[in-house]
């Protein structure tokens, strides 16, 4: 029998112990928590006759949590990225992380298709999930290593900008698939675009809307400590209202989250007055104190579900041989891109190899991997593929950070 509170809390302290141990040795908490998943899933179901934890009621609210998750994580996304203070390296760090998921992308969707013979819409599906780094373990594993400081703002941004690259190409190509499969006739390119556009347009227009009238009512919630309370509430109503409209949620989320993070920067540059900026710069604050302990909890149990919701029967010689080859298509378009990059900024050139190998995948791929299965598209192996993925690059990185400090000490 699983005491649920008991339960609960043992997560809790894991990811929080996971993190202090992440602090120091810059092994991501996301491998203990996906393994701790296993466990009491699908491990324990194989050593007696049911997993300590059922995997079926967690399978009925998988898409409410991969919603929830995508809604945090695009937040925590905007809070992040400042628009202004990044200025000098936003250009070359776009560029790069263009480029890489133009080459990953490219390359692991012509593997998908040519090779294992997927679907040429499921391929770019999983050729965009592949193509971006996660934050979180990025920015712990450079902080130690001997690099310029542009080489780390590099990095940390291209993990930043795969966030909306990752989600916006996910949700697009996801998007395409259902209304292809709910009308049973393929796509022109006009429709396609047709469709993207209007999704888009109106995502847009939803982010800026929700945004103003969140400015408007600051001067409202100036004296309560429910700001973050107000505007996940926010978020949430505008994410519906926008899916009901046709457009896509996750891009209005990332509009209005990019705009809430940078609105005192944003009004400064308009001249308001400072008693309203006050007011923003506080607000932010609020948010900001509260959406770390939030995002921890979200990240935690996520991935924890990963590993209970992992189904080791599917992990066949077939899937392995999969994996390996996204891997080195992974590391391949890396590498192009990075040699690029140094070409054209000369700066980079000696740190071609660690950019490399900065490849860790994470939360941002893992939710995208839930989408297919949330909206109705059954794509065998997706999620467990992802999975392993996320695994396998972590400990890549890892190995590589080490190996580069120990030639390049500090």
């Amino acid at each position: 029998m699983i005491y649920h509170f008991f339960l609960i809390g043992f997560i809790i302290i894991i990811g929080f112990a996971g993190n202090l141990f992440f602090r120091k040795t810059r092994i991501p908490e996301a491998l203990f928590l996906i393994t701790f998943g296993l466990l009491i899933g699908p491990v324990s179901g194989f050593f007696y006759h049911a997993p300590l934890v059922p995997v079926e009621p967690f399978r009925d609210i998988t898409g409410l949590l991969t919603t929830i998750a995508l809604i945090i994580i695009l937040l925590d996304s905007g809070f992040d990225f400042d628009i202004f203070k990044i200025a000098k390296t936003f250009s070359k760090a776009t560029l790069f992380t263009v480029i890489t998921f133009i080459l990953t992308t490219g390359l692991v969707s012509l593997f998908m298709t040519k090779v294992v013979g997927w679907p040429v819409l499921m391929a770019l599906l999983m050729g965009t999930v592949s193509s971006g780094t996660t934050t979180v373990t990025v920015s712990h594993l450079i902080r130690g290593l001997t690099v310029k400081e542009d080489v780390k703002q590099l990095l940390v941004l291209e993990s930043i900008i795969n966030d909306i690259t990752i989600v916006t190409g996910g949700v697009i190509i996801t998007r395409v698939i259902k209304a292809e499969e709910m009308i049973e006739s393929a796509f022109t390119v006009q429709d396609v675009a047709s469709m993207l556009f209007g999704s888009i347009l109106i995502a847009l227009a939803g982010g800026f809307v929700f945004f103003v009238i969140w400015y408007k009512t600051l001067d409202m919630t100036k004296t309560s400590p429910l700001k973050f309370a107000y505007t996940v509430g926010m978020l949430f109503i505008m994410y519906d209202a926008i899916e009901f409209l046709d457009g896509s949620g996750p891009i209005a989320v990332l509009i209005f989250s990019l705009l809430v993070g940078n609105s005192d920067k944003l009004m400064k540059r308009l001249g308001v007055h400072e008693s309203v900026l006050k007011m923003s710069r506080t607000a932010i604050r609020s948010i900001k104190n509260v959406l770390v302990d939030v995002s921890f909890l979200v990240k935690t149990f996520f991935f924890v579900l990963l590993g209970i919701l992992f189904d080791p029967s599917i992990v066949t010689g077939d899937i392995l041989v999969i994996l390996a080859g996204i891997l080195v298509f992974i590391v391949i378009g890396r590498y192009i891109s990075s040699r690029i990059l140094a070409l054209k900024y000369p700066v980079f050139s000696p740190y071609a190899k660690v950019i490399a190998v900065m490849l860790p995948r994470g939360f941002t791929a893992t939710v995208v991997a839930f989408l297919p299965g949330e909206e109705g598209i059954s794509v065998p192996g997706f999620t467990e593929i992802v999975l392993l993925m996320v695994f396998v690059t972590t400990l890549i990185a890892i190995a590589g950070a080490w190996m580069y400090g120990r030639t390049h000490p500090s």
